[in-house]
């Protein structure tokens, strides 16, 4: 598996781990990525939280060549999740890498969020 896609499912499984009680500001998605540091064989947890009705929410890693991944919903909207795991070869530079999500609200707009990971 490349580094490229290694770290944009890092990034969507980060999403994935973001706190149920987070208020979300409109026009803005709250993301957060677990664990913060991310290892060879890590299980990384993306989540993603936004305004009710949110729709295509999908995920990339600030890395040249990182696909955008589409997350996953099922209280409509609200929270948007992904998982992988980080193959055990994995090699990558060290650094912080920043983790950006869009999506689109209910009326049509779009909505950005970001978080950064760290690999050591």
């Amino acid at each position: 598996m490349s580094l490229v896609r290694t770290l944009a499912g890092i990034l969507i499984l980060g999403l994935l781990s973001a706190c149920a009680g987070i208020q979300v500001k409109p026009g803005s998605l709250e993301v957060s990525v677990t664990p913060g540091i991310l290892h060879p064989g890590d299980v990384v947890k993306v989540v993603v939280k936004a305004p009710e009705g949110t729709h295509d929410v999908r995920g990339r890693l600030d890395v040249a060549g990182s696909p955008q991944l589409p997350l996953k919903t099922r209280d409509h909207g609200r929270t948007w999740t992904f998982t992988t795991q980080i193959p055990l070869d994995a090699i990558w530079k060290p650094g912080q890498y920043r983790a950006e999500v869009q999506g689109v609200a209910p009326d049509g707009s779009l909505l950005t969020g970001e978080t950064w990971i760290t690999a050591p």
